[in-house]
C-alpha cells in the first residue's frame, strides 16, 4: 500500500524506538492518501498496520474524524524476569546481615565472649570498617594454643587464609567457594562489609529450595499410587484428546498435575478411585497444591511462604493416610 514518506519515518520511530504518537483519524488516513474510512481504504490499511504489529488506540474506524487517537506498536508479551536473569549472593540473608568483628588489639576472651554469644565459628579481624586483615576461627584458636600461644590478644590467634565474595558474585560461583573455602565475608562495592556467608547458611538456602521440590513429589508420587490401576489406557488416551493434547499415554506418569486433577473432577472417575473421602474438597486443596507448584517451578530464591509450605507438608501427610487404608 502506498504511504507517504514522512509516515515511514513515524513507522520506524514506533518499531525501533517504542515512541507514541498521537493523531486525529483525519491526519492518520492521510498517510494513507485517504479521506474516508471506507471498507476498501479500512481493509488494506488494516493489512498494512497488521504487517508492521502496530495499532492505534482506540480504533481509527470508530473515532470522530477529528477526535485523537494514539499510534503506537502493538503491546509486547514481557517476561516477569527481572533484567538480570542471573540469581546473585545479595539474595541470601547472611550476605545481609552486618557482621560481628573484633580487633588485632582486642582481648582473646572478647573475641571468644563474641563467637560464643552469637554461636559463631568465626569472626573477621578488621583494621578499620573496609579493611580485613584475617579472621579468628575456634580452629586457628585451638592451633595457636596447641603450639604453645599464651598471649592474650586476637592478633596472636589469626588465620590470614580468607576469601572476599563481592556483593553481585552469580549464587551458584559463590556456593562452589563457601563448600571450598567453608566461608567467605561479602564486600560492597564501596568496600564495606555487608555479610559473612558459611557452609550453614549454604545448607539452610538449600533446603529452603529443595524441601518444596521433594514435598510435591511425594505428592504427586502419592497421587499416582491413588490412580494406579483405576483406568484403562485408552480411557487416559480418550481423557487427553478431549483436552486437545495428542501425548503419547502409557503410564498414570504420563499425565500432568493438571490433568490429574480434571481427571478426578468427574463424578463418574472419582467414583473408580473407591475413597471415602469428600471429593469437592479434595479437588480443592489439591488446586491449592497446583498452584503452589505453579510457583516453585518458577524457581524464587526466597522459596515459597511458610503458609504454602506448610500446606504441602499437610497434603503429603494426608495423601499417605490415607494410602494407609486404600
Amino acid at each position: 500500500m502506498q504511504i507517504r514518506e514522512d509516515f515511514k519515518e513515524i513507522i520506524s520511530e514506533i518499531q525501533e524506538n517504542n515512541k507514541e504518537f498521537k493523531m486525529s483519524p483525519r491526519d492518520f488516513l492521510a498517510y494513507f492518501h485517504c479521506s474516508k474510512r471506507t471498507k476498501g481504504n479500512t481493509g488494506r490499511i488494516d493489512n498494512f498496520l497488521e504487517s508492521k504489529r502496530i495499532e492505534t488506540i482506540p480504533n481509527y474506524i470508530n473515532v470522530w474524524i477529528d477526535g485523537e487517537l494514539t499510534l503506537k506498536h502493538k503491546p509486547k508479551a514481557k517476561s516477569k524476569t527481572e533484567p538480570d536473569p542471573i540469581q546473585r549472593i545479595s539474595i541470601l540473608p547472611s550476605a545481609n546481615r552486618t557482621p560481628v568483628t573484633t580487633t588485632r588489639d582486642a582481648k582473646l576472651t572478647d573475641a571468644i565472649t563474641k563467637m560464643m554469644m552469637h554461636n559463631y565459628s568465626q569472626l573477621p579481624v578488621l583494621s578499620n570498617p573496609k579493611s580485613i586483615v584475617g579472621f579468628i576461627t575456634w580452629e586457628s584458636i585451638g592451633c595457636a594454643i596447641t603450639n604453645g600461644v599464651t598471649t592474650e590478644l586476637v592478633k596472636d590467634y589469626l588465620n590470614f587464609e580468607y576469601t572476599i565474595l563481592e556483593y553481585d558474585t552469580p549464587l551458584l560461583k559463590a556456593i562452589k567457594t563457601v563448600i571450598e573455602k567453608e566461608y567467605v565475608i561479602v564486600q560492597k562495592k564501596d568496600k564495606s562489609f555487608s555479610g559473612i556467608i558459611t557452609l550453614a547458611d549454604v545448607s539452610s538456602q538449600f533446603l529452603t529450595l529443595t524441601e518444596p521440590f521433594l514435598l510435591l513429589e511425594e505428592i504427586e508420587n502419592l497421587i499416582r499410587l491413588l490412580l494406579d490401576d483405576k483406568f484403562l489406557i485408552q480411557e487416559l488416551i480418550d481423557f487427553c484428546k478431549n483436552e486437545n493434547d495428542d501425548k503419547s499415554i502409557e503410564t498414570i506418569d504420563d499425565l500432568t498435575f493438571g490433568q490429574y486433577i480434571r481427571l478426578v473432577e468427574k463424578p463418574e472417575n472419582w467414583e473408580k478411585l473407591k475413597l471415602k473421602i469428600e471429593r469437592v474438597t479434595f479437588i480443592k486443596q489439591l488446586n491449592v497444591v497446583r498452584e503452589i507448584r505453579n510457583d516453585i517451578m518458577h524457581f524464587d530464591p526466597e522459596g515459597i511462604t511458610s503458609e504454602q509450605k506448610q500446606a504441602l507438608i499437610n497434603m503429603a501427610k494426608f495423601l499417605t493416610d490415607i494410602r494407609k487404608f486404600h
